[in-house]
């Protein structure tokens, strides 16, 4: 990828404040999108392979619901969701690098 999303920003998902709040908000918009983009260039369940059936934007919802005090989980589940997130999107980018350069995501 041109610019991998696990970046800075990423990493303070993993943190249970605002800047968690706002880094999973944003984050969570460019995973959206390059769902979007995937699906429109090589379809939907290309996208589904790629990033996990949606399985990455629920964990990033879910660390946005951790940091907003929701759901009645901590912590602990913060950085299980985010480490999922992480582990699943570092996969997912290189299965675009390897498999769908020409895409020039």
């Amino acid at each position: 990828m041109k610019k991998s999303i696990v970046d800075q920003v990423w990493h303070k998902i993993g943190e249970h404040n605002l800047q968690g709040r706002v880094a999973a908000d944003s984050k969570l918009n460019e995973v959206v999108e390059l769902a979007r983009r995937i699906s429109q260039a090589e379809g939907g369940e290309v996208a589904d392979n790629v990033l996990d059936h949606g399985l990455i934007e629920v964990a990033l919802l879910r660390c946005r619901e951790i940091q907003d005090g929701k759901a009645g989980l901590d912590y602990n589940d913060l950085q299980i969701y985010f480490r999922y997130a992480t582990a699943a999107m570092l996969k997912a980018e290189a299965v675009i690098d390897e498999e769908l350069p020409h895409l020039e995501l």
